[in-house]
Parts: C-alpha cells; structure tokens; sequence
C-alpha cells in the first residue's frame, strides 16, 4: 500500500498513545521499505481538543510521522485551516468524513454532499478526502459521488486540488468502477478487502494492486483474476458486488 491510516476513532488515548503509534508504525514503515524500495505515508489521526490538535501534529513531525488525519468537520473548518496554512506543519493532511452524514443526509435540510464532502474540505487545505463510495457498503447515489469528486479537482483560482478517496466496504472487484467513474488520480480506501483476505492481508494488498495494474493496462479484472492468485482469490470471496447487506 503507497498509504496506511488510523481509524478516524482512534486519537490519543492513555492505552494507544500518539507517540507510541507513530513510533511503532514509522518503524514498520521503514522496515518495509528497506524490503521494498517504496515508501509509505502514515496518515496517524490527530483530532482533538483545542489546543490539544496542534501538540498531536507536533508530537507526529518530531517522531518523523510524514502524515495526519483530521475529522475536520467534529474539529472545525477554521481550525483545519489553520493547521494547513501553518509554515510549521510540513506534511500532507487527510481529511476524514466522520459526521458528514449529519450535514447532508437529510432529504429536507443540511448542506449538500458535494460541499460537505468536496468543496469545504478542499478550501480549507486538504490535501486527500475519505468520501463514501457507491460500490461498496455506503448509501451513495452514483451520480452524487462523481459530483463529490468533481469538486475536488475541477479548477479553483488560487486552490490546489485535493485527492479523492472513495471507501466503504471498497474490494478488488471494485476498483475498476471507481477508476472508470473518477479517474486513475485517486486514492483507494480499503480496509476489510485488505485484512479479511483468505490469504491474509498482504495477499490483500497485492490483490488491490493488481486490480489497479489490470485496469491501467485495460484488461477486465475478471479476467485479470485468472492470471494472478491474490486477485482470484479476492473476486472468489467476493467478486464485484456490494458489501455490508
């Protein structure tokens, strides 16, 4: 995986430090690319109470964390701001979703999804948004998630464009879907179609990667799936079609 998250419910907690986990995970990290060559980005979950955010951040740079998560409508629209337009903080921020669905799931009233979850985060600075996805376990209408992901990209003067991420319940099977409707310059969310792989989750994640490898290359992952194990295994245990029904 090129990006590996925390739980947008897991923060600083007596029993789960921040410094504890970036430590650990940096470790890890390095690991790996001493195997690998590559690089990971740990996006470890900074949301807190003021002023508590802003020593999360520097508690993650001085233990050579090279990314952060925000729930940045719980932390306030004016306070991400602040962080991403802070000299001091120097590595990428991925905003989280979490209590979204307060704001716009209402038929009657709320903002629309397309601010919620494109617009507003991308104004205030951030650099790749968590949003949910039609193809997997999320209540999306598929033409609304297009709108959502459009907003992150299409031309703002003064406004660098932010990285979608579709997730929720996202599998193998799906990404040729969600490369298909938003492009190739994006971001996969994926969790359990990583870990509650059959042969584990590194298979997991080369499953993903080869998804993405066949899409790239134009070739079908149902036929790609015949030509690499960790992709036909994960088309096996749940080929194309929605999860969490």
């Amino acid at each position: 995986m090129d990006v590996v998250k925390d739980d947008e419910l897991i923060s600083g907690h007596a029993f789960n430090t921040i410094e504890d986990r970036v430590t650990a995970v940096m470790a890890g990290l390095d690991k790996a690319k001493e195997e690998t060559g590559e690089k990971t980005i740990y996006m470890i979950n900074v949301t807190d109470n003021l002023p508590k955010v802003y020593d999360n951040i520097a508690t993650v740079q001085a233990h050579g964390g090279n990314g952060i998560l925000i729930n940045y409508l719980p932390q306030g629209l004016s306070v991400v701001q602040h962080i991403a337009e802070d000299p001091s903080v120097k590595i990428p921020i991925q905003m989280h979703m979490d209590f979204a669905g307060v704001w716009y799931c209402d038929a009657w009233s709320g903002v629309t999804s397309k601010l919620t979850l494109g617009k507003l985060p991308r104004l205030v600075g951030g650099d790749v948004v968590v949003m949910p996805a039609p193809y997997g376990k999320a209540p999306v209408v598929p033409e609304r998630f297009i709108q959502n992901a459009m907003e992150c990209v299409y031309p703002l003067p003064g406004i660098k464009p932010m990285m979608p991420m579709p997730s929720g319940g996202i599998t193998p099977g799906m990404v040729e879907f969600a490369m298909r409707d938003i492009g190739s310059n994006i971001m996969i969310g994926a969790g359990g179609g990583i870990h509650s792989h059959e042969m584990g989750p590194t298979s997991g994640a080369i499953a993903f990667r080869q998804a993405i490898d066949a899409f790239m290359a134009c070739i079908p992952a149902k036929k790609a799936a015949k030509e690499h194990k960790e992709l036909g295994v994960a088309m096996g245990m749940w080929g194309s079609k929605k999860t969490g029904k």
